[in-house]
Formats: structure tokens, sequence, C-alpha cells
């Protein structure tokens, strides 16, 4: 009976991580695309606020204040785009560099492009194509 307790052992084991793999992956779905959703709602209001910027001028109005107030709605909109990719980086395999921000191994000691030395804070990568791209 040693044996069938060891298979049921083992799928018992491997049901479980499939589990935690799938709840990870719909958590990151969810994640990015609120994250998509942050970025269209920052396209809206950068839109929006060149818009302000040349009704104002062309009727010769101040809106400095106006300014102000969708330039502080555009930065928090910003902050929330960056916690939701550090978020997502925290269920990824790979890190940044924050020298350069160029995506290298999570077992990495240097970058692969600027040769920086990849501390223990170095955030987490969401997408390894970004900054390849670049290199």
């Amino acid at each position: 009976m040693g044996t069938f307790e060891d298979v049921l052992n083992k799928a018992k084991c491997v049901a479980e991580t499939a589990g935690k793999k799938t709840s990870e992956f719909v958590e990151v779905t969810k994640l990015k695309m609120e994250m998509a959703d942050t970025e269209r709602e920052i396209s809206s209001t950068l839109e929006g606020l060149g818009r302000l910027v040349y009704d104002s001028r062309k009727a010769n109005q101040d809106s400095a204040a106006m300014i102000e107030e969708c330039m502080a709605k555009i930065d928090d909109q910003y902050v929330k785009l960056e916690t939701l990719r550090s978020k997502v980086l925290e269920y990824s395999d790979q890190v940044r560099c924050k020298v350069c921000g160029t995506i290298n191994t999570d077992d990495s000691l240097f970058c692969k492009k600027c040769g920086s030395k990849l501390s223990e804070e170095t955030v987490k990568a969401e997408d390894p194509d970004q900054k390849e791209n670049d290199a």
C-alpha cells in the first residue's frame, strides 16, 4: 500500500501546484487588464489636457489651475500603473536592471547589457521583450 500512498501524495502535490499556477495566471491577467485600463485613462487624460491647453490659448484664457489639476490626475494614474506593474512583477522570474532597465534572469548577478551588479532589491520584470528590443 506504500506505493499507492506515494502516488496519491504525488497527485495531490501536482494538483496543488497546478491550482497555484492557475490562480497566479488569473491574478496576473486581471492585473494586466487593469493596467491596460489605466493606460487608456492616461491617454485620454493627456488628450484632454492637450485640448484644454489649445482651447484656452485660442481663447486667451488662463487655465493654469485646470492644467495643474489634469497633471495631478495623470501623475496619480502613473503611480497606480507603477503599483500594478510591481504586483505583476512579483509573479515573474526575471529582474530589471536598476541602472539601464534591461531584463535579466533572476539568477543573474550582473546586467547583460551594462554590466551593473544586480542587487537583492532589483525589481522583477514583467515583460522580457520590453527592454530587450531596445538593445
